[in-house]
């Protein structure tokens, strides 16, 4: 008797490309669900893959992590450095209903809206991704997480500079997080999106849009990345220009595609991003 484990790699893709069926999705894709990001890259993350965002303070990477995570199905394992969880369902709360943040927690919603939370709830409670605040900063807490979420298809790790645990050494110690971040990807096989700073854009630059070298950490996350995003928003430099709410989602790697850029919207009252594709 033949057991999945003598067939070779070859043999097994091969196989799976005779049974499929058109329009069915491959078992080793994540689609974040957004469609002109799935569209870009070939239908969404793929299972065993790095993806980082990166952009400028302010630009809504962990908003997007958390749209992300959202979105995809099953659900995802979100582990934030940077608040508790009942915040970050707060938000989630806020993104699903698009009721105001700021009125959210305030308590000052009307019937309307309360509506809409309950609504916003229910859903939630049926595809809420696992959120868990990183407060060790060790890889090793994050491979407990996953361990102890074996049915998760993506982890978000937001931000990198959570897992610093000294002062000393920062870029290597960070680019050997990401290293090891590939590595788990790989192991638990599941997709790893994670969230970071950009510490060598240059303020003065009259083009701020990411660039690979932004990244810093002595060119790590273009080494071990599969798919290095940057997100750009110009009403964060340029308010006037009528370009409230536009995003670009720059392709600045694509390990198994071609570079580009993803239009997307982003509406502060809800710290959400949606799809300019979507109604």
């Amino acid at each position: 008797m033949t057991h999945p484990t003598d067939i070779s790699p070859l043999t097994r893709v091969v196989s799976r490309l005779d049974r499929a069926s058109p329009g069915e999705i491959d078992p080793g894709l994540v689609p974040t669900r957004f469609p002109s990001i799935d569209r870009a890259i070939g239908g969404g993350f793929r299972r065993g893959d790095l993806v980082v965002v990166g952009g400028d303070d302010g630009a809504g990477c962990s908003a997007l992590g958390l749209a992300i995570a959202l979105r995809v199905s099953p659900r995802a394992l979100l582990l934030t450095g940077e608040m508790h969880p009942e915040r970050a369902y707060e938000r989630a709360l806020a993104m699903v209903a698009k009721v105001s943040l700021e009125s959210l927690r305030l308590g000052a919603v009307s019937d309307e809206d309360r509506a809409k939370l309950a609504t916003a709830a229910v859903t939630l409670r049926n595809r809420a991704p696992v959120i868990e605040t990183i407060t060790s900063g060790t890889l090793a807490a994050i491979d407990r997480a996953v361990e102890a979420t074996p049915d998760v298809s993506l982890v978000v790790v937001d931000p990198l500079e959570c897992l610093l645990d000294r002062d000393s050494g920062r870029d290597e110690a960070l680019g050997f997080a990401v290293l090891s971040l590939k590595r788990l990807a790989l192991q638990r096989h599941v997709a790893v999106l994670l969230t970071t700073h950009l510490p060598q854009l240059a303020r003065e630059r009259q083009d701020r849009r990411p660039r690979l070298t932004d990244f810093g950490l002595g060119g790590a996350i273009g080494t071990h990345a599969d798919l290095v995003l940057g997100l750009y928003r110009e009403e964060l430099y340029e308010a006037d220009l009528g370009v409230s709410g536009a995003a670009e989602l720059l392709l600045l790697k694509n390990r198994d595609g071609a570079r580009g850029y993803i239009d997307l919207y982003f509406d502060t009252r809800y710290s959400r991003f949606e799809d300019v594709l979507e109604e």
